[in-house]
Protein backbone atom coordinates (compact mmCIF):
# COMPACT_ATOMS: atom_id res chain seq x y z
CA UNK A 1 0.00 0.00 0.00
CA UNK A 2 1.13 3.39 -0.85
CA UNK A 3 0.18 6.72 0.51
CA UNK A 4 -0.64 10.18 -1.56
CA UNK A 5 -1.39 13.72 -1.11
CA UNK A 6 -3.81 14.88 -3.91
CA UNK A 7 -3.98 18.62 -3.72
CA UNK A 8 -7.03 20.19 -5.63
CA UNK A 9 -7.06 22.76 -7.87
CA UNK A 10 -9.28 25.89 -6.22
CA UNK A 11 -11.80 25.45 -8.49
CA UNK A 12 -12.16 21.66 -8.36
CA UNK A 13 -11.83 22.11 -3.91
CA UNK A 14 -14.97 24.66 -3.82
CA UNK A 15 -16.60 22.00 -6.00
CA UNK A 16 -16.10 19.65 -3.27
CA UNK A 17 -16.70 21.87 -0.34
CA UNK A 18 -19.84 23.31 -1.66
CA UNK A 19 -22.00 19.20 -1.79
CA UNK A 20 -21.76 16.19 0.22
CA UNK A 21 -20.43 13.35 -2.05
CA UNK A 22 -18.87 10.51 -1.80
CA UNK A 23 -16.24 10.88 -3.95
CA UNK A 24 -14.10 13.25 -5.77
CA UNK A 25 -12.65 11.59 -9.51
CA UNK A 26 -9.62 14.63 -9.57
CA UNK A 27 -8.64 15.77 -13.14
CA UNK A 28 -6.02 14.15 -14.83
CA UNK A 29 -4.55 10.50 -14.68
CA UNK A 30 -3.71 8.34 -11.36
CA UNK A 31 -0.37 8.86 -10.86
CA UNK A 32 2.11 5.75 -12.06
CA UNK A 33 2.29 3.12 -8.91
CA UNK A 34 -0.70 4.12 -7.99
CA UNK A 35 -3.39 1.13 -6.91
CA UNK A 36 -6.67 0.60 -5.27
CA UNK A 37 -6.71 0.46 -1.79
CA UNK A 38 -3.92 3.54 -1.25
CA UNK A 39 -4.55 6.09 0.90
CA UNK A 40 -4.85 9.72 0.09
CA UNK A 41 -5.13 12.83 1.92
CA UNK A 42 -6.97 15.36 -0.15
CA UNK A 43 -6.00 18.82 0.03
CA UNK A 44 -6.83 22.82 -1.15
CA UNK A 45 -5.61 25.79 -1.22
CA UNK A 46 -6.10 26.11 2.92
CA UNK A 47 -4.96 22.64 3.53
CA UNK A 48 -5.86 19.04 4.10
CA UNK A 49 -9.49 18.89 4.31
CA UNK A 50 -10.19 14.96 4.21
CA UNK A 51 -8.99 11.51 4.04
CA UNK A 52 -9.51 8.73 1.36
CA UNK A 53 -9.00 6.00 -0.46
CA UNK A 54 -8.03 4.74 -4.39
CA UNK A 55 -10.99 3.21 -5.81
CA UNK A 56 -10.89 2.84 -9.29
CA UNK A 57 -10.41 6.76 -10.74
CA UNK A 58 -11.52 8.29 -7.86
CA UNK A 59 -11.25 8.77 -4.34
CA UNK A 60 -13.80 7.61 -2.15
CA UNK A 61 -14.13 9.63 1.27
CA UNK A 62 -13.26 8.12 4.81
CA UNK A 63 -13.04 11.26 6.81
CA UNK A 64 -14.03 15.01 6.08
CA UNK A 65 -12.72 17.52 8.15
CA UNK A 66 -15.06 20.34 9.49
CA UNK A 67 -11.73 23.29 9.14
CA UNK A 68 -9.27 22.58 6.66
CA UNK A 69 -5.85 21.82 8.31
CA UNK A 70 -2.57 22.87 6.99
CA UNK A 71 0.25 20.44 7.47
CA UNK A 72 3.64 20.58 6.26
CA UNK A 73 2.78 18.19 3.61
CA UNK A 74 -0.05 20.18 2.29
CA UNK A 75 2.20 23.32 2.49
CA UNK A 76 4.67 22.09 0.70
CA UNK A 77 3.25 20.48 -2.12
CA UNK A 78 1.84 21.78 -5.77
CA UNK A 79 -1.12 21.11 -7.31
CA UNK A 80 -1.71 17.25 -7.86
CA UNK A 81 -0.34 13.87 -6.63
CA UNK A 82 2.50 13.55 -4.13
CA UNK A 83 4.09 10.34 -2.83
CA UNK A 84 4.59 10.49 0.76
CA UNK A 85 6.41 8.19 2.76
CA UNK A 86 4.83 6.00 5.50
CA UNK A 87 6.43 8.22 8.51
CA UNK A 88 5.11 11.18 6.33
CA UNK A 89 1.91 9.83 5.87
CA UNK A 90 1.57 9.01 9.71
CA UNK A 91 2.59 12.56 10.77
CA UNK A 92 0.12 14.11 8.33
CA UNK A 93 -2.52 11.71 10.36
CA UNK A 94 -1.64 12.42 13.75
CA UNK A 95 -1.64 16.22 13.13
CA UNK A 96 -5.30 16.31 12.25
CA UNK A 97 -7.77 17.17 15.06
CA UNK A 98 -9.46 14.05 16.66
CA UNK A 99 -12.91 13.03 14.80
CA UNK A 100 -16.17 14.85 16.00
CA UNK A 101 -18.84 12.69 16.79
CA UNK A 102 -22.19 12.80 15.14
CA UNK A 103 -24.77 15.45 16.26
CA UNK A 104 -27.72 17.02 15.11
CA UNK A 105 -28.06 20.47 13.26
CA UNK A 106 -30.61 22.52 12.06
CA UNK A 107 -29.74 24.04 8.53
CA UNK A 108 -32.39 27.03 7.16
CA UNK A 109 -32.61 28.99 4.27
CA UNK A 110 -35.79 31.32 4.10
CA UNK A 111 -36.21 34.52 2.11
CA UNK A 112 -39.25 36.35 1.17
CA UNK A 113 -40.62 35.34 -2.54
CA UNK A 114 -43.30 37.49 -4.13
CA UNK A 115 -45.80 35.18 -5.81
CA UNK A 116 -49.90 34.56 -6.91
CA UNK A 117 -50.09 31.86 -4.60
CA UNK A 118 -48.25 29.29 -2.51
CA UNK A 119 -47.47 26.38 -5.63
CA UNK A 120 -45.82 30.00 -7.58
CA UNK A 121 -44.02 30.86 -4.46
CA UNK A 122 -42.17 27.41 -3.92
CA UNK A 123 -41.75 27.43 -7.98
CA UNK A 124 -39.97 30.58 -7.86
CA UNK A 125 -38.30 30.08 -4.45
CA UNK A 126 -36.78 26.64 -5.71
CA UNK A 127 -35.57 28.50 -9.15
CA UNK A 128 -34.32 31.11 -7.08
CA UNK A 129 -32.05 28.33 -5.22
CA UNK A 130 -31.00 26.67 -8.33
CA UNK A 131 -29.76 30.03 -10.42
CA UNK A 132 -27.48 31.36 -6.86
CA UNK A 133 -26.30 27.76 -5.39
CA UNK A 134 -24.21 27.20 -2.62
CA UNK A 135 -21.54 29.87 -4.12
CA UNK A 136 -23.99 33.14 -3.59
CA UNK A 137 -26.86 31.56 -1.38
CA UNK A 138 -25.79 31.46 2.43
CA UNK A 139 -27.35 28.64 4.65
CA UNK A 140 -27.52 29.12 8.44
CA UNK A 141 -26.00 26.28 10.65
CA UNK A 142 -27.19 25.73 14.12
CA UNK A 143 -26.42 22.56 17.19
CA UNK A 144 -30.19 21.61 17.47
CA UNK A 145 -31.51 22.77 20.27
CA UNK A 146 -29.78 25.84 20.69
CA UNK A 147 -30.32 27.60 17.51
CA UNK A 148 -29.23 31.13 19.29
CA UNK A 149 -25.56 29.36 18.63
CA UNK A 150 -26.37 29.77 14.68
CA UNK A 151 -23.56 31.02 12.23
CA UNK A 152 -24.10 31.48 8.05
CA UNK A 153 -22.17 28.92 5.98
CA UNK A 154 -21.38 29.88 2.35
CA UNK A 155 -19.33 27.04 0.19
CA UNK A 156 -19.11 25.10 3.22
CA UNK A 157 -16.99 27.64 5.40
CA UNK A 158 -18.29 29.76 7.97
CA UNK A 159 -18.95 33.45 6.51
CA UNK A 160 -19.76 36.78 7.87
CA UNK A 161 -22.82 38.12 7.62
CA UNK A 162 -22.34 41.65 8.43
CA UNK A 163 -23.49 44.12 5.26
CA UNK A 164 -20.63 46.46 6.12
CA UNK A 165 -18.40 43.31 5.09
Amino acid sequence: MRYWLLVLHEDEYAEQQAYEVESVEPEGARPEGAADGDEVALAGPEGVFALGELVGPAVVYRRRLEDPEKTDESTAADEGWTELMPDAWEDLVRSLPTPERRSDWLVTLSMPIEAVDKAEAVRLFWSYIRSLGPKELPTFVSPYGREIEGTAFLLGAEHEQDPEE
